[in-house]
């Protein structure tokens, strides 16, 4: 039978002519479900048209039923009250069939959730929903549903709400529970590992606390604490802890005095996420004195200690940091060090990140946990792809994902949403003022999506220095993990940059590529430049919508249309040769390949005359330069390798003198790229070999400050580079 023959369909604005019975959906949605492939992960769907969230509280909405909701409406100021007569299930969305006090059914359609969440805990059978202005469409399937696309315009309410209209809820719930009751029913479901269920029942039992209810509703909070605490609710979870701590003068017995150490143990855990780690200290020397015995306590607080000192100093231990990262823990417990710098206004780029003293080469300019980060490593994360064409990108695996957990953190972390909507939108519009409604942030999903876009950075899922992190960056589809780092977010881009990141787990590790004097702007590479600046300028202005204006981008536009166009010519065509001219031991008596590779090479060289290049990179020749690097060292040229190794060095925006028995590098002008790091390397054997133990060591540990600055770390530094 079809259900929704053509002439059925309705412009917007309209209600639909025919409308399938309760019993019908019903059927469909058994249906799907059992045509559902539990094999299959990979889910899509596509982002509409952006409408921002509902702001108003459900009272102040004037309730509405599902016949007389218009088809692709919006229906402001109206808020509809149903219950969910279905096991829900996730097909992109959660889904599920919903009943009105008129006892009309539709599919309701939720989006943008956490993925880690079971479709029946979003959406439990027989819960009740207030839906904040729903939206309500017709789907290209010819059917229709109640779209939510902002997760805070649906809220779960009691069944006792005296909000909810009764057609809704009769005969559904025992209207005499006592909070005692709701407390039971909570602790069945926190067992069950169901927490958004035992959050809700905790809830509920708070509202059925009365006067006399204070030992339980000490329970319930302290309880509801910790469900908090494993939603990632951290905010929630401290205000609960706290308000659970028993006051002096109710203290009857020590079991009171036990009650208050979880208590107070509970809200140092929350503050500790959130990094507030001086009022997680407090309230671990709280627990200490009600049980001076716990060894968690001791434990904690020194861990506190050392996310102080790293907060304070910076001082860390990164290779202890990086042996602890691996696929199954990449989210590190650390704190976040920046008071090298500063958030301010810039001339011409909006805000950006401002060195607050000098820093030297190498240095430690910030390290930050990202705010939120999505991994590969997790199944999830590859199941997701969505399709947005308000800006016409597909979204796949964690960059999806990272969108979905985003948005769970934000509703419900009101401090955290402070800082996140602060950072650049793209000019999105219109936006909503931030505020707590109902105790949550109503957040504007499609606005969040516009902020990961321009802000976002791709990150290894372990580490920078690993082989398989290093494939991953010089392939075009970059890494494969996704993250945002709030502050680092300010750093605006420049191709030829003063910092450097990398990254252990979920920590970013900023370093200083040169010196850099207090005051000035730390800028680095959103991604390294390519060798013909137009490719660079596209990739640039695809991404984030902006047009590259740095030192080396202006001496690359110095250059003629004509030389530029030779350039690229030659540049493409050095590629070329180079794709077809792989080099190994037995390759090294190849002469024809080394001549056109070297003639290659010097007509490139020779479209980098002039003025403007004259201490800049001249990125056409690295690549070039590094084979015939590796070519030589085949044919056991050592003078040639040293030659051919600073003179790739110098192409990169090194500047190399020789004083007596000293090696200077100046630093100014370089691109810093893994090829440097070859390139030092490969003059240090050389020099080694030679019988220049001296210039070896200079170019090794100049190697090795390169690698410090690029991986943030030295690990695996002496296995990758011992000489073969």
């Amino acid at each position: 039978m079809e259900l929704f023959p053509e002439n059925s369909l309705r412009k917007a604005g309209q209600k639909p002519i025919i409308r399938p019975s309760r019993q019908q959906l019903l059927l469909e949605f058994d249906l799907n479900r059992q045509a559902q492939d539990p094999g299959s992960l990979k889910q899509q769907y596509f982002l509409c048209d952006p409408y921002p969230p509902s702001t108003k509280t459900v009272s102040e909405l004037v309730s509405i039923s599902i016949p007389e909701l218009q088809l692709d409406t919006h229906h402001r100021s109206k808020v509809l009250f149903v219950r969910a007569i279905d096991t829900a299930i996730r097909v992109a969305a959660v889904h599920s069939i919903v009943q009105d006090d008129t006892g009309a059914a539709e599919r309701l359609a939720l989006y943008n959730t956490d993925v880690a969440a079971r479709a029946e805990e979003l959406l439990p059978e027989g819960a009740i929903f207030a839906i904040k202005e729903p939206y309500y469409m017709a789907n290209a399937n010819r059917s229709y549903s109640i779209r939510v696309d902002h997760p805070s315009d649906l809220v779960q309410l009691s069944p006792l709400d005296i909000q909810v209209p009764r057609g809704v809820c009769a005969n559904l719930v025992e209207f005499d529970k006592s909070a005692l009751d709701w407390k039971k029913e909570g602790n069945v479901a926190y067992s069950a590992e169901n927490y958004l269920a035992a959050l809700q029942a905790y809830s509920l039992g708070l509202d059925a606390c009365s006067f006399e209810d204070i030992t339980i509703k000490h329970d319930l909070l302290r309880n509801r604490a910790i469900v908090n605490m494993f939603l990632k609710r951290f905010e929630q979870a401290l205000a609960d802890a706290k308000a659970a701590i028993i006051p002096a003068k109710e203290r009857g017995d020590d079991g009171a005095i036990a009650l208050n150490s979880k208590a107070y143990e509970r809200a140092g855990r929350a503050a500790y996420e959130l990094g507030r780690f001086q009022e997680a200290e407090a309230c671990f020397r709280k627990m200490q004195e009600l049980a001076p015995t716990n060894e968690d306590a001791f434990s904690t607080l020194e861990r506190i200690e050392e996310r102080k000192q790293e907060r304070s100093s910076g001082h860390y231990d990164f290779t202890k940091m990086s042996r602890s990262a691996n696929k199954k823990h990449n989210q590190l417990d650390h704190a976040d060090f920046s008071s090298n710098t500063t958030i301010s206004e810039t001339d011409a780029h909006g805000k950006g990140l401002f060195a607050t003293k000098d820093i030297t080469v190498g240095q430690l300019i910030m390290c930050e946990k990202a705010m939120c980060a999505a991994f590969d490593s997790d199944k999830t994360s590859q199941s997701y792809t969505i399709l947005n064409h308000n800006t016409k990108r597909a979204l796949t695996g964690t960059q999806a994902t990272l969108l979905f957990t985003l948005v769970q953190k934000l509703v419900h972390n009101p401090e955290l949403a402070i800082g996140f909507f602060d950072l650049f939108d793209g000019g999105y519009q219109p936006k909503t003022s931030l505020q707590i409604v109902e105790g949550h942030v109503p957040v504007d999903t499609f606005r969040t999506q516009a902020i990961i876009e321009y802000n976002c950075f791709e990150c290894p899922t372990v580490r920078s220095s690993s082989k398989a992190a290093q494939k991953q960056a010089t392939s075009p589809a970059g890494y494969h993990s996704t993250g945002l780092w709030l502050k680092a977010s300010y750093i605006n881009h420049a191709c030829d940059g003063n910092a450097m990141r990398s990254f252990i787990g979920d920590m970013m590790i900023v370093r200083a590529i040169r010196d850099i004097a207090k005051g000035e702007e730390i800028l680095m590479p959103y991604r390294l430049p390519d060798a013909v600046n137009a490719i660079t300028q596209e990739e640039l202005g695809k991404t984030w919508a902006f047009k590259c204006d740095c030192g080396l981008c202006i001496a690359e536009a110095a250059s003629s249309s004509s030389q530029r166009k030779y350039r690229s010519h030659l540049i493409e065509k050095t590629r070329a040769r180079l794709s077809v001219s792989p080099l190994s031991p037995q390759d090294q008596h190849d002469k024809p390949s080394l001549a056109q590779v070297e003639k290659l090479f010097a007509k490139l060289k020779n479209t980098y005359e002039g003025r403007s290049f004259e201490y800049r990179p001249r990125l056409g020749l690295v690549a070039p330069g590094l084979w015939l690097c590796q070519a030589y060292k085949y044919s056991g040229s050592r003078d040639k390798i040293i030659k051919t190794a600073i003179a790739l060095l110098q192409n990169l925006g090194f500047i190399i003198t020789v004083a007596g028995h000293t090696v200077s590098i100046d630093r100014r002008h370089c691109q810093l790229e893994g090829t440097a790091i070859d390139a030092a390397m490969y003059a240090a054997h050389a020099f080694y070999s030679r019988g220049d133990a001296g210039f070896g060591h200079q170019m090794e540990e100049f190697a090795r400050s390169l690698y410090m600055i690029i991986n943030g770390e030295t690990r695996d530094f002496e296995d990758r580079y011992k000489e073969s």
